[in-house]
């Protein structure tokens, strides 16, 4: 540990000097282990950092010297500090928990699912479904995974599949009990992913395969309609947000962005902030909400809403509860009572949309069978009241 500080004292001192050449290896070869074990390429990790994915690469082997900046830039991307990227992390970073492979056993009315929830032997019905069927939608994924493509859009692809072939399952059962636990499952991964964090690289390759998700599900029609949502890059989300003076506006934090054309000009329509759950960095994107709704702009919060506790027989309720004022969570008062967001959009049949008539925001009940639905018409509505036409 000593040694740990000591190194990192001489780096913060004097960051134009080079680490020795053992540090550079070591600090390299930690920072591609942690992001592998989180599902990253160099490219996500490029832009998640804002540092350059060529840069990374050098760092990776040893070749760069990174500056204090570039060091911490990394550790809050990767989500450590910036001590564990100066010392051998050990295998528990790679190594997966163990975990029971998926079965997907047929019943008469179904499919019974079943998988390891913390100590559970746990089960899911999934109604009306076939082991046929249940094999085509693992099939995207596994396939997808096996031929290298990047894992988000693998992960979004096989759920636009499931509520497809399952349009009246709930879609967040789906998200929760079928893609995660199929994910997370080792045999549907290759050989190449064997050190990978599963658990880990769920986290990370969700939050952006449900963005994808929006967009695939949405964009067309939305198009239609003089909207459209897309999954911007930086420099684009930079450029958008750049007129609104706030401090609170973190361009990284834009999941997806909604805009529109006037006079040959994309113009920003607002933000949609895209979570699995609803506690999911939910207060982390309130103060970003807020700056953007003070300057007139959408800022929509889309979720799966997928809440559940291990047991035997889990049942995804979400977290918003009741519907009913005296009974309210705080969670649903975040909407309903304080208006941090401009509306919430569940795709969990459990959740209950919003029962009161007068509301700061309301919470809507959405699915996958139809784009025309409360979300696209909210959108649709709100261009109709933001854009100067």
């Amino acid at each position: 540990m000593v040694r740990l500080v000591r190194r990192l004292i001489a780096v913060c001192l004097n960051t134009m000097s080079d680490m020795g050449s053992a540090d550079r290896r070591v600090f390299g070869r930690n920072i591609r282990r942690i992001r592998d074990a989180l599902g990253l390429t160099q490219e996500d990790l490029a832009e998640i950092s804002g540092l350059d994915r060529s840069y990374i690469g050098g760092v990776e082997r040893g070749e760069r010297n990174p500056a204090l900046n570039a060091i911490l830039r990394l550790a809050s991307a990767l989500n450590v500090t910036p001590a564990m990227l100066f010392d051998d992390i050990g295998d528990d970073v790679t190594q997966p928990p163990a975990r029971d492979a998926v079965e997907a056993i047929p019943t008469v009315d179904g499919l019974r699912i079943r998988f390891k929830y913390d100590q559970y032997d746990a089960e899911y019905s999934l109604f009306g479904a076939t082991r046929s069927q249940y094999d085509e939608v693992i099939g995207v994924l596994k396939t997808g995974l096996a031929s290298g493509e990047k894992r988000s859009d693998v992960v979004a692809r096989a759920f636009l599949r499931a509520v497809k072939v399952w349009p009246e399952a709930n879609a967040s059962d789906l998200w929760t009990f079928v893609l995660n636990r199929n994910y997370c499952d080792r045999s549907n991964h290759p050989d190449t992913n064997a050190r990978l964090n599963l658990e880990q690289s769920w986290k990370r390759t969700s939050g952006w395969a449900l963005e994808r998700v929006l967009v695939a599900h949405y964009g067309s029609f939305l198009m239609k309609h003089g909207i459209s949502a897309k999954i911007a890059s930086r420099a684009e989300k930079e450029a958008l947000l750049r007129g609104i003076d706030d401090s609170r506006i973190i361009p990284d934090k834009a999941d997806v962005l909604l805009t529109y054309v006037h006079n040959c000009e994309t113009r920003l329509l607002g933000v949609a902030h895209v979570k699995a759950s609803i506690a999911e960095r939910r207060t982390d994107d309130v103060p970003m909400s807020q700056a953007l709704l003070q300057a007139g702009y959408l800022s929509v919060f889309w979720t799966m809403d997928s809440k559940s506790f291990p047991s035997q027989r889990p049942v995804n309720l979400g977290e918003f509860g009741d519907a009913a004022e005296n009974q309210a969570s705080d969670k649903r008062r975040d909407f309903e009572d304080n208006g941090y967001f401009s509306a919430c959009f569940s795709y969990n049949r459990n959740t209950m949309p919003t029962a009161r008539k007068t509301v700061a925001a309301r919470v809507y009940v959405c699915d996958f069978i139809n784009p025309n639905d409360h979300f696209s018409q909210f959108l649709v509505d709100s261009l109709g009241q933001h854009a100067p036409f």
